[in-house]
């Protein structure tokens, strides 16, 4: 079956190349979704009000102590960067709302599919009927129109199940931004970076010193707090 579009809508498909890579090799982990979101990091503007998974757990305390990160120049713009690239591939969080949105396709295409199924049996018998000449020419009519009726119903309930499954997809990838961009503005309380850019191997981003990397311990804190949050109840 085709892709297949739940809920409330803003920002662009997050999540969609790494469910693409899922479906393609499901025994490997995927470490893609789209890349080009991530660049809320550098979206310090964006207000998110989200209801969803994090709406009822406590924002996790201060930030470890185990971020080692570079200390900004007095007197100087200080610039850092983070890898989007390996954020989307190491990020637990990815994972986790990759395989939701998996799921709730994979359960759209079974549906989907046993519906197409008994359209395609019912046309078929149709078939058979007429060039049998089972059936009159006034009941062969009657059944025609059925037939044209359901095959108009299966088009509506693909085009909704796509138009449910985008709409999904745009709140998970409103929870996995605000995640990251919420983790980084903490962080950045104690840091007092000016600017924190995202790069990515496709990026405009062509060099840039490994001392203003963040990334790793950037990932780190984001995997800890994942873990205290989820963990515990998984």
């Amino acid at each position: 079956m085709h892709e297949i579009k739940d809920q409330q809508e803003i920002v662009r498909s997050f999540i969609i190349n790494k469910l693409i890579m899922t479906q393609e090799n499901s025994n490997t982990k995927n470490p893609v979704i789209i890349s080009l979101i991530l660049s809320v990091i550098a979206i310090i503007g964006l207000v998110i009000l989200f209801v969803l998974e994090f709406s009822d757990k406590d924002e996790p305390a201060e930030q470890p102590n185990v971020l080692a990160l570079p200390v900004p120049s007095t007197g100087t713009s200080s610039i850092v960067f983070i890898n989007s690239d390996l954020i989307l591939e190491k990020y637990l969080l990815v994972d986790k709302l990759a395989t939701q949105l998996n799921r709730d396709r994979q359960q759209k295409d079974v549906d989907f599919a046993a519906k197409q199924k008994a359209y395609e049996q019912d046309a078929q018998y149709f078939q058979e009927q007429v060039q049998s000449q089972s059936i009159s020419e006034q009941s062969a009519q009657v059944i025609y129109d059925q037939l044209m009726v359901k095959q108009q119903e299966l088009m509506e309930l693909q085009e909704q199940y796509t138009s449910e499954l985008a709409q999904k997809e745009y709140n998970m990838n409103l929870i996995l931004l605000d995640s990251v961009r919420n983790f980084v503005a903490r962080l950045n309380n104690k840091y007092n970076y000016d600017y924190i850019l995202s790069y990515n191997t496709a990026g405009n981003l062509i060099l840039a010193k490994d001392t203003f990397d963040i990334t790793q311990p950037v990932l780190e804190g984001l995997n800890i707090e994942y873990n205290a949050r989820y963990a515990p109840a998984e």
